[in-house]
């Protein structure tokens, strides 16, 4: 699933209208989407996986694996789900309840054709940018 034009603008937004790599600014016209976690290691298209960067950045950075990807992916997820774009889909946990739990995660677990995240007490299964499903792993105090 590509990310829609609304999803773009957000991105092209919170990255301040500039380049992820080298900073430059960039009109909406010239930007380009990358995968931070290449799609081609497991990368998704949700839009914590998603910088604007220009063309040049885009070609030269390719399928490879920044060493700092848990710590940036984290950072952008936790950003997502502050602005509303991350959202549960058939649970058993209200949205705002959701948005206090995910905003305690510290660590991505695992990334397959979804990202994984975790806090001290619960699992995040995310698609598509919608929680798919929350495991209890204790931690309750």
């Amino acid at each position: 699933m590509k990310p829609g034009n609304k999803d773009k603008l957000y991105i092209y937004q919170r990255d301040l209208k500039r380049c992820f790599y080298c900073g430059k600014k960039l009109k909406f016209h010239q930007i380009t989407l990358d995968h931070y976690f290449p799609v081609s290691k497991g990368g998704t298209n949700d839009i914590f996986n998603l910088v604007t960067c220009c063309k040049r950045c885009n070609k030269l950075k390719g399928d490879f694996l920044p060493d700092n990807y848990e710590r940036v992916i984290l950072q952008l997820f936790l950003v997502a789900v502050e602005d509303d774009k991350i959202i549960g889909s058939g649970l058993n946990i209200d949205n705002k309840k959701l948005k206090e739990e995910l905003l305690k995660v510290d660590r991505i677990e695992s990334i397959t054709d979804k990202f994984i995240f975790q806090s001290d007490s619960m699992r995040f299964y995310i698609k598509n940018n919608y929680v798919i499903k929350v495991v209890y792993i204790g931690g309750f105090k």
